[in-house]
């Protein structure tokens, strides 16, 4: 059985703390691989994500946590004896290039078929949908990226991050030029998928945008619902 996708809209500890209470039940005693690497090493230390995360996580037992500095392919075979990853915000664009050039994207979807627990919070999720032009409108590109797929692990759908009311819009816009659903996440909501099935996890709603353009359905904390195209 494939396994569980924790995705969080970006918001800062207090937004996140269900979300992050589930995920390290999630992980119960196995070590954590974390991935920062959204993140400039020159413009912030992944010392310093990692002590954030450990402030994060620590409070619900988490204390086994491993930075992967998005060198090398060695965590790739060594990604199985985790139980989970934890994949962080910054530029999505910088996320998919580390993750494609370093072969650890077919890694990471191997290690979810397998059942391993994977959480993502802002590029993080965006990268965990079906494409990530849904943050075209917050980051920037210094890549000139064209293939701009993501991992697709949310039943065929687009995640939007740090969504607010007035974005609406703009997510019918995605929806509409891409044939494809979209996800859209509050800073204050999170969401739980697996098997297809997502689960809002968090302070906000979790709101569904339809490929049929039907009106967006709110997914209040606590409900769950099948994720169809």
């Amino acid at each position: 059985m494939a396994g569980s996708i924790f995705l969080s809209g970006g918001g800062g500890v207090a937004d996140t703390a269900l979300l992050d209470f589930a995920f390290a039940a999630a992980l119960g005693s196995g070590r954590l691989s974390y991935w920062p690497v959204a993140v400039d090493p020159a413009e912030t230390a992944y010392t310093d994500c990692l002590d954030w995360l450990s402030g994060v996580l620590g409070p619900f037992g988490v204390a086994e946590i491993d930075v992967w500095d998005g060198t090398g392919s060695g965590l790739g075979r060594r990604l199985p004896g985790y139980s989970g990853v934890h994949i962080g915000g910054g530029n999505t664009f910088r996320l998919l290039d580390v993750v494609r050039r370093t072969g650890m994207e077919s890694a990471l979807q191997a290690f979810i078929d397998d059942g391993g627990a994977v959480y993502g919070t802002s590029a993080g999720a965006a990268l965990l949908g079906a494409d990530i032009s849904t943050i075209a409108h917050l980051d920037p590109d210094p890549y000139d990226t064209t293939d701009t797929r993501g991992l697709d692990r949310i039943a065929g759908h687009g995640v939007f991050v740090h969504h607010r009311p007035e974005d609406a819009p703009l997510v019918r816009d995605w929806v509409r030029q891409n044939q494809k659903p979209a996800v859209a996440l509050h800073d204050r909501a999170g969401a739980v998928v697996t098997d297809g099935r997502l689960t809002a996890v968090g302070y906000e709603p979790v709101w569904i945008f339809r490929a049929d353009g039907t009106e967006a359905l709110s997914v209040k904390p606590g409900e769950s619902i099948e994720l169809r195209c």
